[in-house]
């Protein structure tokens, strides 16, 4: 039957686990957080910085980190040119904030990494591009769900997790559950030089 099968439109990720100084990282987020106001997008609830550049030293070892591994799954899309970070930021969700369905338009992947990420403290949904279609078809059909019959896809946030995905990929961020701890995460977009 493998043979007959022909895989076509693939939306691959890309996740790793990093060595970074956890501590070090949380405390300057809060710190941040504290003396800045921040801004609104598709966070309901929560805090999310301004775009971050190189003006903070441990932003700058973290912007070095992810690019390398940026372009190794640039490599693996068959991307022909380097790829860097346009923009990153942070954010910090409280119990019950979240973010809605969005995508990241003019950029070629996106991603996250997972500063804090307490148990039930959101977790990154992925929604299928035809999901009101194959909820439709396939609910009650099928005899378990997978990659090819499902609407949505949850991936569990874990401390220093970084994760990149295409762009155009519609996701969200189920709401905080934990009434004690905050999740903290860094996102980012990036482009060819």
């Amino acid at each position: 039957m493998k043979d007959n099968i022909a895989e076509i439109f693939r939306y691959d990720l890309y996740h790793t686990k990093l060595n970074f100084d956890l501590n070090r990282l949380q405390k300057f987020c809060f710190e941040l957080q504290d003396n800045n106001q921040g801004r609104k997008r598709s966070n309901i609830g929560g805090w999310q910085s301004n775009d971050l550049h190189d003006e903070f030293e441990i932003i700058k070892n973290l912007r070095e980190i992810i690019t390398h591994e940026l372009n190794i799954f640039g490599e693996y899309y068959k991307i022909n040119k380097n790829l860097k970070l346009d923009n990153l930021w942070i954010n910090i969700n409280e119990y019950k904030d979240s973010n809605i369905v969005h995508s990241h338009p003019n950029s070629i992947f996106s991603g996250v990494y997972y500063v804090k990420a307490p148990r039930d403290s959101g977790n990154l949904t992925f929604h299928n591009p035809y999901e009101d279609f194959t909820e439709g078809v396939y609910n009650g059909k099928v005899s378990s769900y997978d990659t090819k019959n499902s609407s949505i896809y949850y991936f569990e946030p874990q401390e220093n997790m970084l994760l990149f995905f295409p762009s155009y990929m519609k996701h969200s961020v189920s709401p905080c559950m934990n009434k004690t701890e905050k999740r903290i995460s860094i996102s980012f977009n990036s482009n060819t030089e």
